[in-house]
This record gives C-alpha cells, sequence and structure tokens, in this order.
C-alpha cells in the first residue's frame, strides 16, 4: 500500500499536474468509450490471478479489476505520484486497498524476479517512440510475464478517417507540450509485441477504429 521511489523523469512523460483534470478531459472528447474499451476482456483474467497494471492513472481500471477480477495480487505501476495518490484515495473509499501495491515508478521500478499472471497496459503505448518500445518497454514487461500468462493492451492505432488522423495528431502534440511524452508519433505497438515472441489471442476494434483492445499471450 506504500508508495514508493518517485520518478524524475520518464519518457513517457510527468502527468502530475494534470491528474486533477485526466478523466474530465478524456471524458470531453471520447465520453466512456475509452473505459468501455479497457474493461473490455476483463473477463479473461482468471480468479486468483497476479495482476501487473501499469499506468493505470486515476484508478477507475484498477477499481474494475479487484471488483470483477478478485485478484489474488495486483501491482499498481503508475510514474505519476499523483495519479497514485488520487487511485489510493479511490481504493481506500471503496475499501480495496488491502488487495493492492501501490508503486510510483516506470517498468525500471519492478523488482528482479516479480512475474505476474497478466499484464495490463492501458493507453501506456501510445506514450513512447519505436525505440524505448521495442528496447526498453516491452522487453522489460515481457520479462515480468510469466510463461502462458496474457498481456491485456488498451491503446489508439492508427487511423484511416481523415478527422481520426487530425485528432491523434493534436493529442500526441499536445501531451508533448503539456506532459512532455517523448513520442512524435504513433508506433506501431501491434507489430513489436508480435515481434516479442507474444501471441494474439483477441482483439475488437473500438472507439470508431481508433483504439483497439487486445488479448496478447506469452
Amino acid at each position: 500500500m506504500t508508495a514508493i521511489m518517485d520518478v524524475k523523469t520518464n519518457p513517457g512523460g510527468n502527468f502530475n499536474w494534470i491528474s486533477p483534470i485526466y478523466d474530465a478531459l478524456a471524458f470531453v472528447v471520447f465520453g466512456r468509450k475509452l473505459q468501455q474499451a479497457q474493461a473490455l476482456f476483463l473477463s479473461a483474467i482468471p480468479p486468483k490471478a497476479s495482476v501487473l497494471l501499469v499506468g493505470g492513472g486515476t484508478g477507475w481500471l484498477l477499481e474494475q479489476v479487484l471488483v470483477r477480477c478478485r485478484p489474488e495480487r495486483v501491482l499498481y505501476l503508475e510514474t505519476s505520484s499523483r495519479m497514485v495518490a488520487r487511485a489510493t484515495r479511490r481504493m481506500a473509499h471503496k475499501s480495496l486497498l488491502g488487495m493492492v501495491e501501490f508503486r510510483v515508478g516506470d517498468e525500471t521500478s519492478l523488482r528482479s524476479g516479480e512475474q505476474f499472471d497478466v499484464v495490463i497496459t492501458p493507453f501506456l503505448l501510445d506514450l513512447f517512440s519505436e525505440n524505448t518500445l521495442q528496447i526498453r518497454l516491452i522487453p522489460r514487461l515481457l520479462s515480468a510475464l510469466k510463461p502462458g500468462g496474457m498481456w491485456l493492451v488498451t491503446d489508439f492505432v492508427a487511423p484511416s478517417v481523415w478527422w481520426q488522423k487530425i485528432l491523434l495528431w493534436a493529442m500526441i502534440r499536445f501531451f508533448r507540450l503539456i506532459a512532455g511524452i517523448e513520442t512524435r508519433k504513433l508506433a506501431n505497438w501491434q507489430q513489436y509485441l508480435a515481434d516479442a515472441g507474444l501471441v494474439l489471442q483477441a482483439r475488437k476494434s473500438q472507439v470508431g477504429g481508433m483504439v483497439s483492445a487486445e488479448v496478447w499471450v506469452r
């Protein structure tokens, strides 16, 4: 239940100051569609699983995982200390704190030998450059996934509709300016997961094709 190891710099950006309005901002642009996409494959998580949730923001998805999936253990890994604080308060209000370890950090904050049945990355991979995804982020998270384990991904994909392309372009530049994310364009994270040896088990297009909810298996 203790948040440790605050991250000063991270290629995924710093969302501390935007944390109070992050959920409201997402709702204004997308309504509840992003939340619905994140929850799409939660039923695939087996009971009593150990779960690593990376970049869970203010804790909405964490609450859904705890209530719907009844995991044995959840490590909530988030670089923003203010996001972690908000998620902690949310879980305390729901009396769900005892199931979660909150850790302020990125994938480098995972301890040697830590492994999980399920890894969840909600709208995380779109923050990083191709190089960071291939060399650092995906290999480190993959090493924390047990053989046969599931990686649940919900993220933006390259859209085909012109106005969606403009919206995605604007979103990337907004978060580069406001949060300092490193990416300049959306990387092909689906290809990099496949290149890492993961096998796609399920995929559903969401938000008019802008978002894909997927289940990958090691």
